[in-house]
């Protein structure tokens, strides 16, 4: 574990020191340390299993009894369950309005079409007054 402290340490010192080669990024850093914090966890479990066996007289739990424990662990971290939403309270929309709202969808639909045929039409006739026009370049006099 002192050997990753040391490795993390000379990490750090490279990201700080420009002229290093291949200069370890910020984001490196926090990969490795996120490595080193599953590390320190997994040594922390192994530490809560030692002041287990100790509390129950060195002997080792059954592993019902360790599931057991598990659940009253998982159960004290689990969040509540989500509110279920209200539903709204009010009238809902009359069909008038839903037909008028339609309809000027429907009117703004056909507004954006013939706005995109005149960009096309457009378009079109650009190109086709490119393609008409001549480019006169006159021939490279050679000397001997």
């Amino acid at each position: 574990m002192a050997q990753k402290f040391y490795q993390f340490r000379e990490l750090c010192e490279e990201n700080l020191n420009p002229n290093a080669h291949p200069r370890p990024t910020s984001q490196d850093l926090a990969g490795f340390w996120d490595m080193l914090q599953l590390s320190i966890e997994n040594i922390s479990m192994k530490f809560d299993e030692l002041h287990q066996l100790k509390a129950n007289n060195w002997k080792q739990m059954d592993p019902l009894d360790k599931k057991v424990e598990q659940c009253r662990f998982c159960m004290e971290r689990r969040a509540p369950p989500p509110v279920p939403k209200k539903p709204a309270k009010g009238p809902a929309p009359l069909i008038r309005e839903r037909s008028l709202e339609s309809s000027q969808r429907q009117e703004a639909r056909k507004r954006l079409m013939a706005a995109k045929r005149a960009a096309s039409v457009r378009q079109n006739s650009a190109t086709e007054s490119a393609e008409s026009i001549e480019i006169y370049i006159p021939e490279a006099q050679t000397r001997l």
